[in-house]
Formats: C-alpha cells, structure tokens, sequence
C-alpha cells in the first residue's frame, strides 16, 4: 500500500513538472507611439470610474519610466487599451510602453533622420524620433527575453499640413514600419495604424495621409487599421477627447492577435 502511494505522489510530481511551462503565460508587450493624438488630451479628471484604477496586471511605461496609467492630466490611447486589453488577457503580464512627441511628421520619425528633411516640417528641433523611440522601448523591456506583441501608431496629422510631405507618405511609413521591425527582432511584428482625420482647412492633404494609411496596411504583412472617424474630439476638432481616446485604446486592444 505505502509503495503505491509512494508511486502514485511521483506521478502526480512527473506531471505538474511537465504541465508547468504550457501553463505559463507569456508577457505582452505593447508599444505606443506617434504624435499629440497618442500623447492624448483625454482628461483625468473626466474618467468614468471604471478606468481611474489600474489593471492589476498591467504595467506602464512612458518615455522610459514607469509610471501609474492615470498619473498624468491627460492621457491617450493606453488607458482604455490597458482596460480592454487586460480584459482579453487576464492571465498575463502586459506592459505598455509610451513614447510620443505633438506636432511631428514621417520626417521626424524617419530612420534616416536628418535635421534639412525634418525642418520641412519645422521637426528639427525635435531631433531624431527613430532613435529615441528605440533608445526608450530598450529602457523599459529586456529584449534578449522578451519581444514586442505589437505596436500601436497614432500619427499623421503633422503631415497633412504639407501636401509635398503627404505625397511622400506611404513610402515614408513604409520605411518606418520595415525598420522598426528589423531593430526590434526582425520578424512581421504586429502593427496597428490609427486612420487620421483632422479638420481639412488646416490640414488639407489629410485625405492623401489617409489613404497612403490604408495603402501601406493593405501592402504590408501584419498590418491593421484602426477607424477613428467616428470617435469624439475637443472644440479644436483635432485631438479626441476622454470619450473618444478611450474608445480608440479598446479598438486598439480588439485589434491585438495573440499566438500561443
């Protein structure tokens, strides 16, 4: 009798020792970037209750430091996609991971940067964004552990503003997405584009930017488009508001494809 319990205990140790790595979750990785409509002027203070905690298995990082998602005034996508998204996952760790500079164009995103094309703009001072972007996704996740689940983009309305820039966009955003992809591991990582429409008599090539968009997510492998026509905007008609960045962050998070 002994010897059979004692056979049995072995058994049960063999098999939670061979179920154990099928079981562990990976941890996701998201990274957000673009210009002022991923900085985000969604309010803080006019957040439903529902989205003024923090996923208990969500982390947050922006510009490099960790930080509580709703430490700041405003906010962007990351609020509501951190919601959604841990909905979705409950049982891994996700970290979202910031970095996004107002009023920039493809220019000032450019892998080959360079401060002549950047002032075509009026991005030079912003310096190279590439470079930064990569400098703070690599302060806030081991890469030699770990890899990017997708990256999340909210950019374009800086280039509407010059119909010469606009013309240039799906090769410019094409550039961006292939080197992106090469620097973080090499492989089709997933991106998600947020479609831009800004008010067309200031931005009056937005059109062109949307369709260059479109284009490029149809040319490219694991691409997505986000519709953000409908979301609620500001008086401005430019940056969405508290409504409008928490609906965009949770169509981000619907979008999200995750391989086991």
């Amino acid at each position: 009798m002994r010897l059979n319990r004692l056979r049995l205990r072995i058994v049960c140790l063999c098999l939670l020792v061979w179920v154990a790595p099928v079981s562990a979750k990976q941890e996701l990785i998201f990274l957000l970037a673009g210009q002022s409509n991923m900085a985000g002027q969604g309010e803080r203070s006019k957040l439903p209750s529902a989205y003024r905690r923090n996923p208990s298995n969500v982390s947050y990082f922006y510009n490099g430091y960790k930080t509580p998602l709703n430490h700041f005034a405003h906010f962007g996508p990351e609020i509501g996609f951190a919601h959604e998204i841990s909905r979705r996952y409950p049982k891994h760790k996700i970290k979202i991971i910031k970095f996004a500079v107002g009023g920039t164009s493809m220019l000032a995103w450019s892998p080959n940067w360079s401060a002549r094309r950047a002032n075509l703009t009026r991005n030079a001072s912003a310096g190279p964004l590439f470079k930064k972007l990569m400098q703070t996704a690599n302060a806030s996740y081991n890469a030699k552990t770990a890899k990017i689940t997708a990256v999340l983009w909210v950019q374009g309305e800086a280039d509407a503003k010059y119909p010469a820039v606009a013309r240039q966009y799906v090769q410019n955003l094409r550039n961006f997405v292939t080197a992106l992809r090469r620097q973080l591991d090499n492989r089709p990582t997933q991106f998600i584009v947020a479609g831009v429409n800004p008010p067309l008599k200031q931005f009056p090539a937005s059109a062109q930017v949307s369709r260059a968009q479109r284009q490029v997510v149809s040319s490219l492998p694991n691409m997505s488009y986000v519709r953000t026509s409908d979301l609620s905007k500001r008086s401005d008609q430019l940056h969405y508001d508290t409504l409008g960045q928490l609906h965009l962050g949770k169509r981000f998070a619907r979008m999200i494809r995750v391989r086991h």
